[in-house]
């Protein structure tokens, strides 16, 4: 267990990582905010920068995250270019599939919609934890489509994403009140911004007459749509990655456990291609050490 020193280091990097000069505005701060309709949902996104070098979008894990973990990267990578980052369809601000269609399609359909919205071409994309395995995908799947591939701790060898037969019905996370909120995810091993920080936690969070309910569709690993076909499976990660023709950066927390040694070093001796970088952080990198992952990912991206 951290001490409260810790505790209160923690929090304060993470929240300096939102922070800018006196005078900056809204739009700075929080980015340019806007909807992109897709498939059966109305997509949130943050727009951060200016046309410039190549754009690049960043995707949120899974437990719990969403565009708002991502601002303060956003704001520190975005000097040069336009970097966005948005809900995944069923959470944050997004919104929930009425058809429950979280397939690994819609999904990159999504992207793809932002892409078309924002006239990208072949942008970066970053993807973490969750949505690592949604970046490799796309990479294996669309391999002419994207310049350069980041991914963040995004556990290879463990089940994030949508793979997999789920069935529907599950009820939303709802909580007496935010501190209840809070002292469930900081009970988790790798514990994430929202049980940390009590402003993301009421970004998180929406009022009902229960108490307060956790923007986020239970039926968010739902493979197939209501009542639809089922569209390709998400390509499994380990045969996705040989069909990634970009270069590839993998960023790892070295105090998370997605990826043991035994993990990395399959990688590097299969993919001794793809280029590394660290951070001395947790599971949630963009929270605990959003600096570290600034610096790597700005080396990685600075010539494109």
């Amino acid at each position: 267990m951290r001490d409260r020193r810790d505790f209160v280091q923690t929090a304060v990097c993470g929240l300096a990582a939102l922070s800018l000069p006196i005078g900056a505005s809204a739009d700075e701060v929080s980015g340019q905010t806007g909807r992109v309709a897709s498939g059966d949902v109305s997509i949130f996104y943050r727009r951060f920068g200016k046309p410039g070098k190549t754009p690049v979008i960043v995707m949120h894990g899974a437990n719990y995250f969403d565009s708002y973990d991502w601002i303060g990267v956003c704001q520190k990578i975005s000097g040069d270019r336009e970097v966005v980052a948005f809900d995944h369809r069923g959470f944050g601000e997004s919104s929930w599939s009425p058809s429950k269609d979280y397939s690994i399609d819609a999904k990159m359909n999504d992207m793809r919609a932002l892409f078309a919205t924002f006239g990208w071409k072949k942008p970066i994309v970053m993807g973490h934890s969750a949505s690592g395995r949604i970046a490799t995908s796309y990479a294996a799947t669309y391999p002419d489509d994207l310049t350069r591939l980041i991914i963040v701790d995004s556990g290879f060898d463990r089940e994030e994403g949508p793979a997999g037969a789920k069935l529907l019905g599950d009820s939303p996370m709802v909580f007496p009140t935010i501190e209840a909120a809070m002292a469930n995810f900081a009970r988790l091993k790798q514990v994430p911004r929202i049980g940390r920080d009590r402003g993301r936690a009421e970004q998180a969070l929406k009022k009902v007459d229960a108490g307060y309910q956790l923007k986020r569709d239970p039926d968010f690993r739902n493979p197939t749509p209501i009542g639809g076909v089922a569209g390709k499976r998400e390509i499994e990660v380990w045969d996705a990655l040989p069909l990634i023709k970009v270069p590839t950066m993998l960023v790892r927390g070295l105090k998370s456990d997605r990826y043991p040694p035994e993990t990395v070093a399959r990688v590097q001796k299969a993919f001794p291609q793809f280029q590394w970088a660290s951070a001395d952080s947790y599971h949630d990198i963009p929270f605990y050490a959003p600096d570290e992952l600034v610096n790597a990912a700005n080396r990685f991206i600075a010539d494109v």
